[in-house]
């Protein structure tokens, strides 16, 4: 397979990380973040193919989340907000138009700590 080169910037935590897991899995890095960013991409092109689409979405935040969900009330069917280790988790399942979803999947991103995106269908 072709490759081609470019430089990425990480922050240092991630970097450490990814060397340690490079290292413990006999993986030189290109190898770890082409998996990685294989599955990131697919997983995304699933939502940029404009569809009808179903899943959840968690987001784990400080405090609620720093959205207005009535923005989202044509996708969001059903949320789930609870208090556990100090942080909130927000779950929302969702159908509708995938670039509403991505939408909302972004907006959650930019304030969650985490933020992980299933599609369910």
């Amino acid at each position: 397979m072709k490759r081609r080169r470019f430089g990425v910037s990480l922050p240092e935590e991630l970097a450490c990380e990814l060397d340690k897991i490079s290292r413990e899995c006999g993986l030189d890095r290109s190898s770890v973040v082409a998996t990685a960013l294989e599955k990131y991409v697919e997983d995304m092109s699933h939502f940029k193919n404009k569809h009808e689409c179903l899943g959840v979405c968690i987001a784990v935040t400080e405090g609620e989340p720093s959205l207005r969900l009535e923005e989202f009330k044509d996708i969001v069917v059903s949320y789930y907000h609870n208090h556990t280790r100090g942080v909130c988790l927000n779950i929302f399942v969702f159908r509708g138009d995938s670039n509403k979803v991505l939408e909302l999947y972004y907006r959650l991103g930019k304030s969650s700590r985490k933020t992980v995106l299933v599609p369910l269908h």
